[in-house]
């Protein structure tokens, strides 16, 4: 079974002007909320949060990047496979194109890549402010706005490579 195209008069969208102008934004806005809203459930009630260490803000984004990354690319190429098939945007993809493999695999290779840039900025914070803390809304917004601005480049990246195989 195929999906036919939406008759609006209008030719389909490249792939980029999805990526960056709808996808990439979506997730933005979907990181941000569910990641702000993890991170205000486990630091909500504290009176401050230090930046690393046990129960610091290190101890959430070292696995919600690789999490992160992984899930978002994975989802990224999906979208543009979906979209390509559908002939909702340009370049249209043949249906018998294989993308699972490679958007798997590049998806483990983003997330274990942010995870290590991730782990390196952790220790250079650990030994430059290895005391340093904020306040639960300090860390709820940084958390937010680390996992909106990973959403939104690695998503968009992956949109612009769905199906390029």
């Amino acid at each position: 079974m195929t999906e036919r195209p939406p008759v609006t008069g209008r030719p389909p969208a490249p792939i980029r002007w999805l990526a960056w102008r709808v996808f990439a934004p979506v997730d933005l806005a979907i990181n941000a909320l569910i990641n702000g809203a993890i991170a205000w459930w486990l630091f909500g009630g504290r009176p401050e949060v230090p930046l690393t260490g046990a129960g610091g803000l290190t101890a959430m984004v070292l696995p919600m990047t690789f999490i992160l990354a992984t899930v978002t690319t994975f989802c990224g190429w999906w979208n543009a496979v979906r979209e390509r098939r559908a002939g909702r945007a340009t370049p249209p993809l043949a249906a018998d194109v294989r993308w699972l493999r490679p958007a798997a695999v590049e998806s483990v290779g983003v997330g274990l890549a942010a995870w290590l840039v991730a782990c390196g900025a952790a220790a250079a914070v650990s030994w430059a402010a290895p005391r340093a803390a904020v306040g639960p809304l300090g860390g709820v917004l940084a958390i937010a706005t680390i996992a909106a601005g990973l959403g939104f480049l690695l998503h968009g990246r992956a949109v612009t490579r769905g199906g390029a195989a």
